[in-house]
């Protein structure tokens, strides 16, 4: 019987970083699949043909290297090809990709997925939308007009694309949204106990790390900041290993240990988060994908705040990615 192929399409850069092929090649093996890495610089066709195809596309886009003109040519090459072959499973659907990395689009998906479930409330921190033409006086009114509470979190839109896109605002009065780089979100900041749960999908499988995150925030603290900002990277105060940040950590995230779903199966609670990719896929389209969640301190309710398309996978278990992603493949195959 011959193998299936499944086509790899994913930066040289970003394929280290995540182990890939390597990481894959074990478990593909043995569910009779080849892996074929595809190379954008050549012909996609004479690389064929292909039974599934992985992609990160867009990362190409982030290659300094490489430029803006030479990745969106990789990227119609891309299309093209895929358009030119229906049969192909893509994996995922590339208009849902370029929408996730919008954060003003990816709200919108976010509202979708919110619901309650066992008493506890899903949902989508109060967000305001911040277009460039918006005025300080034009904030100050929305805010005031849907009660908004200090302090808040100022995201830039761009979730995805340069270096900017983690580069996050703590603000704690309205003062302090003089100074905030339009257009924006701006979201409600709900007190979590400097914990956040990542959440990794593959098809219909999921599992779950905990991370660190902002310390919870109280009056005092806010009116100690009242003529300044704090401006953080949000993928340095979530990770691991990454240098203690004492105003929003509070404790040192590197001198504790940080559970997985392995050893700790009710992290979450597991009905709400399968009802939450439920949503998500039906939405969608999408099967590999992360989201994050805050469990709020006052309520136990659950902030979903972020959505990320194909992400690392590096929290979790080596072998989970691959024989997950192997379960879907033949999944998809067999529908």
């Amino acid at each position: 019987m011959l193998p299936l192929r499944l086509g790899l399409c994913v930066p040289k850069g970003k394929a280290t970083r995540m182990n890939l092929p390597d990481r894959i090649l074990e478990a593909c093996k043995k569910a009779n699949i080849k892996v074929v890495n595809i190379d954008v610089e050549k012909c996609i066709e004479a690389q064929g043909p292909f039974d599934f195809i992985l992609h990160k596309i867009l990362d190409h886009y982030n290659d300094k290297e490489v430029g803006v003109e030479k990745a969106e040519q990789k990227i119609d090459d891309f299309v093209e090809y895929t358009k030119n072959h229906p049969e192909i499973i893509v994996v995922d659907n590339l208009e849902f990709c370029w929408r996730l990395t919008n954060r003003k689009l990816m709200i919108d998906l976010i509202r979708k997925c919110t619901f309650t479930l066992k008493d506890i409330n899903v949902f989508l921190p109060k967000t305001l939308d911040v277009a460039e033409k918006y005025s300080f006086t034009n904030i100050k009114a929305e805010m005031n007009e849907r009660y908004f509470q200090f302090p808040v979190v100022v995201k830039p839109y761009s979730a995805y694309f340069d270096n900017g896109a983690h580069l996050m605002s703590l603000v704690f009065n309205m003062d302090g949204l003089k100074k905030i780089k339009k257009p924006c979100l701006i979201q409600e900041f709900c007190n979590h106990s400097g914990k956040c749960y990542k959440v990794f999908v593959i098809g219909t499988r999921y599992h779950i790390c905990e991370r660190p995150s902002i310390q919870n925030l109280n009056e005092k603290m806010s009116e100690l900041r009242t003529n300044s900002n704090i401006v953080f990277n949000s993928f340095q105060v979530s990770k691991t290993g990454q240098q203690f940040h004492e105003e929003l950590h509070g404790v040192n995230p590197n001198q504790r240990c940080w559970m997985t779903s392995d050893e700790k199966s009710d992290l979450l609670d597991s009905e709400i988060i399968e009802e939450i990719i439920t949503r998500m896929h039906n939405i969608s389209g999408l099967y590999l994908y992360g989201f994050d969640i805050l469990v709020e301190r006052e309520t136990n309710n659950y902030a979903l705040i972020d959505i990320n398309q194909f992400p690392s996978y590096k929290d979790i278990d080596q072998s989970h990615f691959a024989n997950d992603l192997v379960f879907l493949l033949k999944s998809l195959k067999n529908q």
